[in-house]
């Protein structure tokens, strides 16, 4: 009886196949053995004397006279400094697609109820495709928390085909298992006493078999870039094993559902169903990741205004990711901290490490263009023995930067504070990384000419005017978390306006009592316009309608408003302060480099002027000219920037082999100092198989024997 039992059970389970696969009972078959591999040690290599002690990133610093402790020391602070930002970093990245990572687990794991379809999430990521990765790889982490089964991520250029496509879901469904070695490898290849072919299906469910669930989660990371036909016969496929296997997909999606579905064909859309969930824009993390690595309180290093601007102009015209970001900024830190031996001085917190300091760093500091600016500040002001002591007491130059350190902390509060206050208004149109740059570049000042803000706060209502106070007051007295920023509430006096929303709130009832609206002399309904005709001509002017007691007390209140903030929103740019070289970084030539480069102008001045780099006599008289002294491709490269955007292959051979090639005398022989055609034609074949190697020219499809510019940067 347990034997018919087992035989409709194995009926059952190969009633999908074309044809069965019969063993004897009294024969079983046998699995081929697996083959013999080598197994490799996975020791760790012992660690050498002192080799953990290597610095050899960090070099010294100030022509070789920086000691090794101050070069340990670099190190150190930039791994201190680094270290705190890139906790705040994942912090933030990690809460900000938490809602979505929540609502796709949620839905995954409530995806069995439903039989008939295929589960299917469509997160739906915005334009930036960049950001789609960093999502999918939080993705396969949180869905591990969420629910037990396989998670498998594939990318447009892993799945060419169907059967490319199968593989992929095979391969990276089963390696996911608890060993990763060889034995665990040959484990899967043999199942069931038979092999698999790699894109066979019926391999997973061999494995799924063993396992506690028969869940396989498939993400399509850039769904849109998939081909159509693919895509589809890939969800009919997976329906059929929808019975053995517990598929669910995830699509994520630059454009909309809409545009998505329309790309399938009817058939493969029928056999879904699904949810749709909007993920944050890519700008609101970029604003939470800036408040937490830039602009926190505790960042020992300011990012300049110019480099600031260079970073999120890329950010936004070439719309990458926010890894491109933070690699940026780390880059900005690496650059500073290598490159710069003054960096010594950005203690944690201004806890200057003086016995570290040598006497080379003392005469750096004295060659800054802010020290000489101070020097010569104090000699107009006759502070003459303040300006020599800077020059020749090192004790007294060391005081004077202890006392900087603590009036930069202050500054960094007060910059923070007034950013915060201005984010509570709701009035600038800018982001807060555009008003934190203009900040550092021009500093606040809320009266100065072309200042807006302040006419803006008069012309507001009286529920306008509550709101902004009561928004104020909670900002001074919770502070701002992003930024690192603990309410001020003591020290803020009389800019917590408690009574001055009471004041308005009584106004604005006393003024409904008598039926009137209450406003202030700012506002557009106190202006009156006046038409009068005089000799048949008509003037226009504008007059100021008479204000009620209530209308006054609230003009004196807006008044008293705009003075105090006025007077508190108020702080100067950095590169005022006294040797603010130390502790701000605002060079753009490293960043250019290494996140911009344009090899284009390398090779332009490479092939134009190859006496450069070669160093011959010969060509250096040319000046940029063309000769045939120059090597091939400068000569071909020449012509061709000389010529179209269309070029003659025929008309630009000619002209190179009139310049390296030889010329005929009078009785017909050749001169000698020129090749031979046969020559000349094979170095014009590897010139311009250069130009093309290195995409300066392409094949022209308008006319086969003519060749095409190339424009790049």
């Amino acid at each position: 009886m347990a034997g018919a039992e087992l035989a409709i059970d194995d009926l059952v389970d190969n009633s999908h196949r074309a044809a069965y696969i019969f063993n004897l009972d009294d024969e079983p078959a046998e699995a081929a053995p697996p083959s013999k591999k080598r197994r490799l040690s996975k020791r760790e290599p012992e660690e050498k004397p002192g080799q953990g002690e290597d610095l050899s990133s960090f070099v010294p610093l100030l022509n070789g006279a920086e000691n090794p402790e101050c070069v340990r020391l670099r190190h150190e602070l930039f791994e201190q400094a680094w270290g705190g930002i890139d906790q705040r970093i994942q912090k933030v990245l990690k809460e900000s697609n938490h809602t979505t990572l929540e609502e796709v687990g949620s839905f995954v794991r409530e995806a069995p109820d439903q039989t008939n379809k295929i589960p299917a999430g469509f997160i739906v990521t915005g334009p930036n495709i960049a950001s789609q990765e960093f999502l999918f790889q939080q993705l396969s982490e949180s869905l591990h928390d969420f629910v037990q089964g396989r998670f498998v991520r594939i990318r447009s250029v892993e799945a060419t085909n169907l059967k490319g496509t199968l593989k992929k879901i095979v391969s990276d469904a089963t390696k996911q298992g608890p060993n990763n070695d060889g034995e665990y490898a040959e484990m899967r290849a043999v199942m069931d006493s038979r092999r698999y072919l790699d894109y066979d299906l019926d391999a997973l469910v061999a494995f799924l078999k063993n396992q506690e669930s028969k869940r396989v989660i498939i993400a399509f990371q850039d769904s849109e870039a998939f081909d159509n036909s693919l895509l589809s016969d890939l969800i009919v496929m997976l329906k059929s094993w929808k019975g053995r296997i517990d598929f669910t997909l995830l699509f994520g999606i630059a454009t909309s559902v809409n545009l998505f579905q329309a790309r399938l064909l009817k058939s493969s859309g029928q056999h879904l169903y699904g949810c749709q969930f909007d993920v944050d824009q890519t700008n609101a993390v970029l604003d939470s990741v800036f408040k937490s690595a830039v602009a926190h309180l505790d960042s020992p290093l300011c990012i300049g205004p110019l480099l600031l601007r260079k970073l999120l102009d890329r950010q936004h015209t070439q719309v990458t990711g926010i890894n491109v970001f933070i690699s940026a900024l780390k880059y900005a830190y690496m650059c500073h901290y290598f490159a710069n031996p003054l960096s010594i001085f950005l203690s944690p917190k201004g806890e200057l490490k003086t016995e570290f300091i040598q006497a080379e760093h003392l005469e750096a500091i004295r060659t800054l263009p802010s020290f000489n600016v101070s020097v010569e500040e104090a000699m107009i002001t006759k502070k003459i023995g303040h300006a020599k002591a800077l020059m020749d007491d090192d004790a007294y130059l060391l005081m004077v930067i202890q006392k900087e350190a603590t009036q930069r902390r202050k500054w960094t509060y007060k910059l923070l504070r007034c950013l915060a206050l201005l984010e509570a208004t709701a009035i600038p149109k800018e982001d807060f990384a555009t008003m934190y740059e203009n900040a550092l570049r021009d500093g606040i000042d809320l009266e100065s000419e072309g200042a807006t803000v302040l006419d803006s706060i008069r012309r507001m209502s009286p529920d306008e005017v509550i709101s902004l106070a009561t928004r104020m007051t909670e900002v001074v007295r919770r502070g701002n978390p992003e930024l690192g920023l603990n309410g001020w509430q003591d020290e803020a006096g009389g800019l917590v306006a408690v009574d001055l929303v009471e004041t308005i709130t009584a106004l604005k009832a006393q003024a409904q009592e008598k039926g009137n609206v209450l406003r202030s002399k700012y506002t557009a309904q106190s202006r009156v316009l006046r038409t009068t005709v005089v000799a048949q001509k008509v003037q226009l002017s504008q007059d100021t309608a008479a204000l009620s007691e209530e209308d006054r007390a609230f003009t004196e209140a807006i008044d008293s408003l705009t003075e105090r903030l006025g007077a508190v929103i108020s702080c100067h740019p950095p590169d005022r302060f006294f040797l603010h070289e130390l502790w701000l970084y605002d060079s753009l030539s490293p960043h250019r480099g290494a996140f911009m480069p344009r090899p284009v102008d390398a090779w332009d001045r490479a092939l134009a002027r190859p006496y450069d780099y070669l160093r011959c006599d010969c060509c250096r008289r040319l000046k940029g000219g063309i000769s045939s002294s120059l090597p091939p491709t400068a000569i071909l490269y020449h012509l061709y920037s000389e010529a179209g955007t269309l070029i003659n292959v025929a008309d630009l051979w000619s002209a190179f082999h009139g310049l390296v090639g030889r010329t005929e005398d009078d009785d017909g022989a050749g001169a000698d100092d020129g090749l031979d055609e046969r020559t000349a034609l094979a170095l014009f074949y590897q010139s311009l198989a250069e130009l093309k190697a290195m995409g300066f020219v392409k094949a022209s499809k308008k006319k086969a024997d003519h060749i095409a510019k190339v424009k790049w940067l």
